[in-house]
């Protein structure tokens, strides 16, 4: 396929303004790439080259990728930088200086996604002596052929800024738009089903309601398998070559990570017993959530987004070598560093030092990790996913030796709220975040968010129930003395995923320190942009929008309604947060892992039932 071709789409989607019209470019591209490169496709699309888990990126610097544009276009280095700072975005650059270029290349070809593709992984594989040299010779040669919109997105990949807004989940209703017509045939009990449920007596908005909830679920069965195999580049090829027949090839496999289940919140013991009855509850650990897979004495570590973390922990790699009796495992701890001296967990901000490319062996030597194991998910050859979570827990506790890294997570057996309490007391005098509860016949649903989990923490005891994270969608230009650093307030949201887009919730000015408005600025300028992105739902207008990349964690006085920003937005309102203040980046998060709209609702809920609870109370007394 002309990479051309490829191009077009992307100009096309960049400019869309709904992410129907988005999804809708999707389908169409996607029926014109062969199967043979649709994962190609795909992994561009998100702003890859490979799937998350391949630890595959380009990382290649901005001077770099000036000094190649400089080469194949004639015009001076200083020329490039010059425009460059007027504009904000190096594809633009490269767009711009392919158009007017000075020099004719000597060779030029058609350029193929075949050809772009295996170019920029050459430029993330080259290593050592003369690496740099390389990399930029191998993207120059790219821009040599390059047409001026090619080069616009040839440009914008190694830099990590495609800045065409796909997520993954408009991904997967591109592929469900085109398998509608396939599902209706081929599946026609359940289109049955469908049409029986359907609430639309108009004939045309009947038909309009039935394709919606065909590609519905189709996404759903998409979606499934994705849980447990996140490669949508994969996937995508199946999909290709057999429909969602497709589907069926796809099992669980040691070393290609399964998104994990999440947990609902409560503000008390007596609601969570009151939800679950008798659960078992555990102590809940502030550290790395780790999706932990052993096969044939081979390790691999992964991240709650799928990121290939096992370089950096070479302590809990050799630890799952020798503590965990299996010859194939699929595993979740929490990993936190340990002070030995004072036999007492160190905070998450130091925890997090440990997430690092560089000087692993000395941060490993100054901070030891400890990895309270949680669930088992896969064992010797067998999905334990549909076990009640007791089956599972015994099967987990079968399996780990005794030794000084790898321990279960204490835990006890209760229907007594009271014995929950003291449990949750125990746990935060011991330096711990809370408890979570569960389901004890709760199968392990991937990549869903259920009470058949649930964490109270002791901030859920004040009047917000819990800090909230949030992505940053925006900035607006410092005022006064903010002036000299370029921000001075941040546009934050929280994601909706039945909408698969960002709502706002706060316009945040307040617990940002001069150096952490230099380093936002710095970090968000990067990426900022004057046009909205398509996932994104604000009645707001920042000075600049950034794509949501960046999560925080936010606290504030209290949720209340607002005309304003459009969390939960009924047509006329949203909720908000009132006085909200930066405490901390939350690095270890994607954008679509921040807090979800459905549970700002439940914590506005939950604030005002313990409002009207506490004003009982004083009315009694």
């Amino acid at each position: 396929m002309h990479f051309e071709i490829l191009a077009g789409y992307f100009e096309k989607i960049e400019a869309a303004s709904s992410r129907l019209e988005m999804t809708a470019l999707l389908a169409e591209l996607f029926e014109k790439i062969p199967a043979k490169e649709i994962d190609k496709a795909i992994y561009l699309c998100q702003g890859r080259l490979a799937p998350l888990f391949e630890a595959l990126e380009i990382g290649m610097g901005e001077k770099f990728v000036m000094e190649a544009i400089a080469r194949t276009s004639g015009f001076e280095r200083k020329e490039v930088e010059k425009k460059f700072k007027e504009v904000g975005d190096l594809g633009l650059v490269a767009q711009e200086f392919a158009s007017k270029k000075r020099q004719k290349a000597l060779f030029k070809e058609d350029l193929t996604l075949e050809k772009v593709f295996a170019n920029l992984k050459k430029i993330a594989t080259a290593s050592g002596i003369g690496s740099q040299d390389l990399k930029i010779k191998l993207l120059a040669e790219l821009l040599n052929s390059a047409k001026p919109l090619e080069a616009k997105f040839i440009t914008r990949v190694p830099i990590g800024n495609l800045r065409l807004g796909v997520g993954d989940p408009t991904i997967m209703d591109a592929f469900a738009k085109i398998l509608a017509f396939e599902f209706a045939k081929e599946n026609k009990k359940e289109t049955e089903k469908i049409e029986k449920e359907l609430k639309e007596k108009n004939p045309e908005k009947r038909k309009e309601e039935l394709e919606r909830k065909t590609r519905q679920k189709i996404r759903e069965k998409i979606e499934e398998k994705y849980n447990i195999h996140s490669d949508l580049g994969s996937i995508a090829q199946l999909l290709k070559e057999h429909g969602l027949k497709g589907m069926e090839k796809i099992e669980i496999t040691p070393g290609i990570p399964i998104r994990p289940t999440l947990a609902e919140r409560l503000a008390s013991a007596e609601e969570i017993i009151k939800k679950l009855g008798k659960c078992a509850v555990e102590s809940k650990y502030d550290g790395f959530r780790l999706g932990v897979h052993k096969k044939n004495g081979q390790v691999w570590i992964f991240s709650r987004h799928s990121e290939n973390m096992t370089e950096m922990f070479p302590d809990i790699v050799e630890a799952v070598k020798k503590q965990i009796k299996a010859k194939e495992a699929i595993f979740e701890g929490e990993a936190l560093a340990f002070n030995e001296e004072a036999e007492e967990f160190y905070p998450f901000q130091v925890t997090i030092q440990r997430k690092r490319k560089y000087e692993v062996k000395e941060k490993t030597e100054e901070f030891p990790l400890r990895l309270f194991c949680f669930d088992l998910l896969f064992l010797n050859g067998k999905s334990l996913m549909n076990l009640a979570f007791k089956e599972r827990r015994k099967k987990l506790e079968e399996i780990i030796e005794k030794g000084k890294v790898v321990e279960l997570t204490k835990s006890i057996i209760t229907d007594s709220p009271k014995e929950l309490e003291r449990f949750f007391e125990k746990s935060i005098s011991s330096g711990l975040e809370g408890i979570i509860a569960k389901d004890l016949e709760a199968k392990y649903i991937a990549g869903a968010r259920k009470f058949a989990w649930i964490k109270l923490k002791r901030s859920y005891k004040g009047e917000l129930q819990d800090s909230i994270d949030c992505a940053i969608l925006g900035y607006f230009e410092g005022k006064g003395q903010r002036a000299e650093f370029g921000l001075g307030a941040l546009l934050v949201g929280v994601f909706n995923p039945k909408k698969d887009q960002f709502e706002t919730i706060a316009k945040i000015g307040t617990g940002m320190s001069e150096e952490r408005m230099k380093e936002l600025e710095k970090m968000l300028s990067k990426i900022k942009q004057k046009k909205k992105p398509v996932m994104v739902s604000s009645n707001l207008e920042p000075d600049y929008w950034v794509m949501p990349e960046f999560v925080i964690e936010v606290r504030a006085d209290e949720i209340t309604k607002s005309p304003i920003h459009t969390c939960n937005w009924n047509g006329s309102e949203g909720l908000a947060l009132r006085f909200p203040r930066l405490i901390s980046m939350r690095r270890d998060k994607k954008a679509e892992e921040c807090t979800h709209s459905s549970e700002v609702k439940r914590m506005f809920e939950n604030q005002k039932k313990q409002s009207t609870e506490s004003f009982g109370k004083e009315g009694n007394a």
